[in-house]
């Protein structure tokens, strides 16, 4: 065992030897006392009770090792398989089998003990009896505290268990068995177990005070009928032979001999006691019955039993008043939905019971504070609701109001560039035409970007070449890219089908698609490949980024608009133009991924619907 499970079994083991011990040692203490034991009998019983304690470890030892060695997968590393419940509701029930078993284990040594060949000679039938019974008696007074503090101990293991399984393992426990009769069930036993054991005791130690009284009234009139008839007077023993047989029939057996002895008691294993006297002509011998159980026995035993009976009646009434609470309060939870909370619908507190009428308090309560946080939630999301159609609003007002001014921009660069120009004169014209051109891509990006947001962007397909579609993106993008040290080359595969597609949108999701990977490569060679595989119905276009590449990490955040906000800043975009071109791609019912190549560089494959697919379709 290791790490929680060795733990928790020194703590169980820990707990036992105490409480067993302290059982053990209140029993050598006030046995003597509460019985009325002889010396001879405390000294044969002594040597008895350090075997019941020796045997008693061992048990409580092995016992609490074969119990918790079950538990490891749970306690050790929780398990996700279906035992995991089970090994739950074990780890729960393991404090009372381990109290149950070493109770039952001191009931068969007790009971044992009552045999012969294993009972003290010092120690008759009904003395053993009454030691047995004491020691059960202050076992079962033992096993309340030893089951508490095992409980707490196992509950804080149990804390550790994950909820979802927790969760299972209540829900099985409630399938087999309904929460509120095994509730009354537990609250019918803590009622009747004292009473029990408090009427077994109070009955045990009336019965052994009334026994050792009898026994010493017997041994009185023993001696004094040696003493006072069966003397000789004067040396003459006349009468003494009707006087043993008036004796015999009160049940005093006697024998007189010439032999003289000295005074002594001695009993034998049958619970008889022989007392020998000494007289002037020898001695007396008499031999008499001690004192069994009697009739008495029954009598406190029967007092025991009607006063569980009427314990048993208590505990079942407060069972079923307490279990109907319980009841009330599971159906008052169950049944307050969400909306009921919302309206602030007020739970039924007419519980009879101080603790369940707290409960279903509370839970009015909690719902007032979830009721507060409901309402603050909901106001969070029309706020961002209403945050989302201000941006798009935001965003496509302004494209419109920026691409009219910048058209014009755009229209007398092209006017000025057709005049005679000084060479840094035309120099700068074509760097307001190339800044201007990516400024006009950027504005139809937003645009576009709040139509995918407001679900209004549209395509429409059409059976369209692939070379026309990569040839037409790879020159925009190498329009928008002047001046960048990226080379960016077009591939296509011979004899691939044509693709139904809207050519203008399908171009612009490639040109984005070329574009971060040229602003990713960082100096590197952007190559884009079209072609069709042996065993797929859609074509697949590769835009491969050589050089370093695109990062584990950013490989699924570049197609999340804002989100990657410093990288895509870096590298002077906004990353709005992958997002906008998987949305595009998907509206034409193909897909975009990024996978790392053996080079150590990064590939979109853009997968888009070909002639092929839809001849099979067909």
């Amino acid at each position: 065992m290791r790490g929680a499970t060795a733990k928790l079994f020194a703590q169980l083991v820990a707990i036992q030897v105490v409480v067993w011990t302290a059982t053990g040692s209140l029993i050598v203490v006030f046995a003597p006392r509460l019985l009325l034991l002889d010396p001879a009998v405390i000294a044969g019983s002594a040597v008895l009770a350090l075997r019941w304690w020796l045997t008693t470890m061992v048990v409580v030892v092995v016992g609490t090792l074969v119990v918790v060695r079950r538990l490891r997968p749970l306690l050790d590393g929780p398990s996700a398989d279906a035992q995991a419940p089970m090994l739950v509701l074990a780890l729960c029930a393991m404090p009372l089998r381990l109290v149950a078993l070493d109770w039952i284990w001191s009931l068969l040594v007790g009971a044992a003990t009552v045999a012969s060949w294993i009972r003290p000679s010092t120690n008759d039938l009904p003395t053993q009896l009454e030691l047995v019974l004491l020691a059960m008696t202050l076992a079962s007074g033992a096993a309340l505290p030893a089951y508490v503090v095992m409980r707490a101990v196992v509950g804080r293991a149990m804390e550790k268990v994950p909820v979802a399984i927790s969760g299972a393992a209540i829900e099985l426990r409630d399938s087999r068995h309904r929460p509120a009769v095994h509730l009354r069930e537990r609250l019918l036993v803590a009622v009747v177990a004292p009473v029990l054991f408090v009427a077994l005791g109070a009955s045990l130690l009336v019965h052994a005070h009334l026994r050792a009284y009898a026994k010493a009234a017997r041994e009185r009139n023993a001696v004094d009928l040696v003493q006072g008839v069966l003397d000789a007077v004067d040396g003459d023993p006349t009468g003494r032979r009707a006087a043993i047989e008036a004796a015999r029939d009160r049940g005093f057996e006697a024998q007189t001999s010439r032999v003289e002895a000295a005074f002594a008691i001695t009993r034998d294993e049958e619970g008889r006691t022989l007392l020998t006297v000494p007289l002037v002509d020898g001695h007396a011998a008499v031999v008499f019955a001690s004192g069994g159980i009697g009739r008495r026995a029954g009598i406190y035993l029967g007092v025991s039993l009607v006063a569980a009976a009427i314990a048993a009646a208590l505990g079942s009434r407060i069972g079923r008043a307490f279990a109907n609470d319980v009841d009330l309060a599971t159906g008052e939870l169950q049944a307050t939905g969400v909306a009921d909370v919302l309206r602030g619908g007020h739970m039924r507190g007419d519980a009879r019971f101080h603790s369940v009428a707290a409960l279903l308090k509370a839970a009015d309560q909690m719902g007032s504070v979830f009721r507060e946080f409901a309402s603050a939630q909901q106001r969070a999301i029309r706020a961002r609701a209403a945050t989302e159609r201000m941006r798009g609003l935001f965003l496509a007002s302004m494209s419109h109001d920026l691409k009219a001014p910048l058209n014009a921009i755009l229209g007398f660069a092209d006017l000025v560039s057709r005049g005679k120009l000084t060479e840094g004169q035309r120099e700068s014209v074509a760097i307001i035409e190339q800044r201007g051109r990516e400024l006009l891509y950027l504005i139809d990006t937003i645009l576009d970007a709040a139509r995918v947001e407001a679900g209004e962007l549209t395509v429409a397909p059409e059976w369209t070449r692939v070379g026309d579609v990569v040839l037409s993106a790879v020159l925009n993008a190498r329009e928008l890219t002047a001046g960048v040290r990226v080379d960016i080359t077009g591939e296509i595969q011979p004899g691939v089908p044509r693709i139904l597609v809207d050519p203008e949108r399908l171009t612009q999701a490639l040109m984005a698609i070329i574009l971060v990977a040229g602003r990713f490569a960082e100096r590197g060679h952007v190559v884009v490949r079209a072609a069709m595989p042996s065993a797929g119905e859609q074509l697949r276009v590769d835009v491969e980024v050589t050089g370093r590449g695109i990062s584990g990490a950013d490989k699924e955040k570049v197609f999340d608009a804002f989100k990657n906000a410093d990288r895509a800043r870096r590298h002077g975009s906004l990353g709005l133009g992958p997002s906008l071109a998987r949305a595009i791609v998907e509206l034409h019912g193909g897909a975009i991924d990024v996978d790392r190549t053996e080079a150590g560089g990064t590939v979109f494959h853009v997968w888009v619907p070909s002639e092929r697919g839809a001849s099979r379709g067909g």
